[in-house]
C-alpha cells in the first residue's frame, strides 16, 4: 500500500469517525432537544387548559358527562392533543378520545404514574401505553385547585409516534448530512493527499534515481511549506554527499594508482583467509587466477612458509615478517610481511620482491671472487718467477730471460685488468666527460683493418666492412667509441675458428615505412655461437661463456661490460642474436646526429 492510499484511508476514517461521532451525539442531542421540547409544550399546554378548566368547569355538585366531556373534546381538538379530565378522586369526566359509555367504562386513573407523581410533586410527566387506546403516549398531568380546594387533574397527552416520526426525521437528517460530509471527504482527502504526496513521490523518484548512481537529480523546491524546506534540505545533503563521493572516489583514484603500480605485491584477506583484493603485482607473484576474489589463498597457491607466516600473525596479532621463496618470482626470493587489521578481522599482506637485490648480491660476490682470482693467478705466477730468479745462478741466463718475459706477461695482463676497471668504474659512474663529434662510421674502417690485420692473417678469418657511405653520421666520443668496435671484433675472433668470416654492416630503422632517428650496426660472426641461458649475462662483468677459453685468450671478462655502458653514455643500447654452432650477431644503435 503506498502512502498516497494510506493517507486518503487515514483521512477518510478520521473523517468519517469525527462525522459519525457527531451523528450520534448530535443525533441525541437534539432527539433530547425534541423531547424536552415536546415536554414543555405539553406543560404549556396543560397550564393553559388548567387555567381554562378552573373558569370553565361546573361546581362539583354539578359535574356530569355531557357538559364536561363536551368542554374536554373541545379543548382537545383545539390543541390538536389528546386532553384528560380526572376528579380528585379519579373518575375520568371528560376525555377527547372517549365519548359515552366508553367514557363511563374508563378505569379510576387515581393510580395512573403521571397523576401520582402529579399529586406528589406537582406535575408528572410519563411515556407509557394506555391502557384504554393500547397506544404509546407522552402524559403530562396537572392538578387543578379551585379557591384553595383540589377538583382533579389537568392530563394532555401526544402519540409517541408523532415524537418518534420527529426524531427519525431528524436523526434521518442527519444521516443524509453524514454521509454527503463523507463523500465531500473522500473526494477532498482524494485530492488533498495527491496533493501532498506529489512532492513526497517526486522526492521518492530522486533518491531511486541517486540510489541508482545519477547523482546529478535535485528535488524542485517549490513552496516554502515544511515539504519545501524538506525538499530544500535533501538538495543540500545531495550536494554534500557528492561532494564526499568525489573527494572519496578521488582518494579510491590515487590509492589504485600507487597500488596498481607498486613493484609490491599488496593482499588483503579476511579472517577465513579469503582474498578480498590484490593488486597486480600481487597477482602475478602468487600467479593468481582471474576469479580470485572469495577464493582461500591456500587454495590458490600451496606455500607453506606463507600460510605459517599467516597463523603467526593470527595467533600475535602483531606484525609478521619472514623471507620465503615463491615460485613465481624470477629468482624465488620475497620478503613477506603480514600487518593484521584487528578491528575488522582482516590482513594486509605486503610481498617484496628481494629477486633483483639477491641476484645484484650474487653478482657482486661474483664480481669479488672474480676479480680475486683474476688478481691471484698472475701475481702467483709473478711471485713464483719472482723467487725463481732470486734462486736461480747468475750462470743461467737463458732462464732468467724466460722468466723475465714470463713476469713482465702477467704484469701486462694485471695493467690492462687494472686498466679495465678502473675504466669501466668511470663509465658506470657517469664521472667521464665526453668529446662528442659528428662522424662517419666508414672512418673508423681503416683503423680497425690495423689494429686486427695482424690477428687476421694469422688466423685466417675475414673481416667485411659493409657500411653504406650515404649512412647519416652519428655523434660520438672518437677515441672511446672506438673501444666499441675493438672489443666486438676482438671477442668475434677470439670465438670464431679459422677461415670464419666477420661481417661489420649498418643501417638507418625504419618505423611504419619512415627514417627514424637512429642508426643501427651489426657485427656478425661465423663463430662457436652462445647458449640460450648465457645471452642475458654476457654483459655482466666477468662473465664468461667458455671460462677456460676465455683465460687461454688473455681475455679480461670485461669487454663487454664497458661496450654497453659506453652505449648507455652515448644515448644508444645493444643486444645479440645468437645460436649454437651458427655464430652470433651483436647489434648496437646510436643516434643520428643532428645538424643545428
Amino acid at each position: 500500500m503506498n502512502i498516497r492510499t494510506q493517507l486518503t484511508f487515514s483521512y477518510i476514517g478520521i473523517v468519517l469517525i469525527v462525522l459519525f461521532a457527531i451523528y450520534f451525539f448530535l443525533g441525541g442531542a437534539l432527539e433530547k432537544l425534541l423531547s424536552d421540547r415536546i415536554t414543555n409544550e405539553l406543560q404549556v399546554q396543560a397550564s393553559l387548559t388548567r387555567e381554562f378548566l378552573i373558569e370553565e368547569l361546573p361546581e362539583k355538585n354539578l359535574f356530569s358527562y355531557d357538559n364536561i366531556d363536551g368542554l374536554v373534546d373541545r379543548l382537545g381538538k383545539t390543541g390538536n392533543f389528546r386532553l384528560t379530565f380526572i376528579d380528585e378522586n379519579g373518575v375520568v369526566w371528560g376525555d377527547s378520545e372517549r365519548d359515552g359509555q366508553s367514557l363511563m367504562e374508563m378505569d379510576n386513573h387515581l393510580r395512573r404514574p403521571e397523576v401520582k407523581k402529579a399529586i406528589e410533586t406537582g406535575s408528572g410527566m410519563v411515556n407509557r401505553k394506555s391502557d384504554t387506546t393500547k397506544t404509546e403516549y407522552r402524559y403530562f398531568a396537572l392538578p387543578i385547585d379551585r379557591k384553595g380546594l383540589a377538583i382533579g387533574f389537568c392530563r394532555v397527552a401526544i402519540p409517541m409516534e408523532a415524537v418518534n416520526t420527529a426524531q427519525g426525521n431528524l436523526r434521518r437528517m442527519l444521516l443524509y448530512a453524514t454521509i454527503a460530509g463523507s463523500v465531500l471527504a473522500i473526494v477532498f482527502g482524494f485530492f488533498s493527499t495527491g496533493a501532498i504526496v506529489k512532492p513526497i513521490r517526486k522526492l521518492t523518484e530522486i533518491t531511486q534515481s541517486i540510489a541508482a548512481g545519477d547523482n546529478t537529480s535535485r528535488v524542485e523546491v517549490k513552496s516554502d511549506n515544511e515539504m519545501g524546506q524538506l525538499s530544500r534540505n535533501f538538495n543540500i545533503m545531495t550536494d554534500r554527499v557528492q561532494e564526499q563521493i568525489d573527494m572519496i572516489s578521488v582518494e579510491n583514484k590515487r590509492l589504485e594508482t600507487i597500488l596498481n603500480n607498486m613493484s609490491e605485491g599488496v593482499l588483503l584477506i579476511d579472517g577465513s583467509t579469503e582474498i578480498t583484493y590484490a593488486n597486480p603485482a600481487a597477482t602475478v607473484m602468487l600467479n593468481l587466477p582471474d576469479m580470485y576474489i572469495g577464493r582461500a589463498l591456500i587454495e590458490i597457491n600451496r606455500i607453506p612458509e606463507l600460510q605459517a607466516l599467516l597463523i603467526e600473525a593470527e595467533r600475535t596479532e602483531s606484525v609478521a615478517f619472514a623471507e620465503i621463496r615463491l615460485e613465481n618470482l624470477r629468482e624465488s626470493e620475497a620478503e613477506v610481511t603480514i600487518v593484521p587489521v584487528v578491528a575488522e578481522n582482516e590482513y594486509v599482506i605486503v610481498i617484496h620482491d628481494v629477486s633483483h637485490v639477491r641476484q645484484l648480491e650474487r653478482i657482486r660476490a661474483d664480481f669479488v671472487a672474480n676479480v680475486s682470482h683474476e688478481l691471484r693467478t698472475p701475481l702467483t705466477t709473478i711471485q713464483g718467477y719472482a723467487e725463481t730468479l732470486l734462486n736461480t745462478k747468475p750462470s743461467k741466463s737463458k732462464k732468467r730471460k724466460e722468466f723475465a718475459g714470463k713476469i713482465l706477461k702477467h704484469s701486462t695482463r694485471l695493467t690492462r685488468l687494472v686498466s679495465d676497471l678502473l675504466e669501466l668504474a668511470r663509465l658506470e659512474s657517469g664521472d667521464i666527460e665526453l668529446n662528442r663529434k659528428a662522424c662517419d662510421l666508414n672512418s673508423f674502417s681503416e683503423q680497425i683493418m690495423d689494429v686486427f690485420e695482424p690477428v687476421l692473417e694469422e688466423s685466417e678469418l675475414t673481416l667485411q666492412w659493409d657500411i653504406s657511405e650515404d649512412l647519416p653520421k652519428v655523434s660520438v666520443d672518437r677515441q672511446l667509441f672506438m673501444q666499441v668496435f675493438v672489443n666486438l671484433i676482438d671477442n668475434a675472433i677470439k670465438y670464431t675458428p679459422d677461415s670464419g668470416v666477420i661481417e661489420v654492416s649498418a643501417e638507418v630503422s625504419e618505423s611504419d615505412g619512415e627514417a627514424s632517428h637512429e642508426v643501427i650496426v651489426h657485427i656478425k660472426d661465423t663463430g662457436i655461437g652462445i647458449p640460450l641461458e648465457s645471452q642475458s649475462r654476457v654483459f655482466e662483468r666477468f662473465y664468461r661463456v667458455d671460462k677456460g677459453r676465455a683465460r687461454e685468450m688473455g681475455g679480461t671478462g670485461l669487454g663487454l661490460a664497458i661496450v654497453k655502458h659506453i652505449l648507455l653514455c652515448h644515448d644508444g643500447r645493444i643486444w645479440l642474436d645468437s645460436e649454437l654452432g651458427e655464430g652470433t650477431v651483436f647489434h648496437f644503435s646510436l643516434p643520428v646526429f643532428a645538424e643545428d
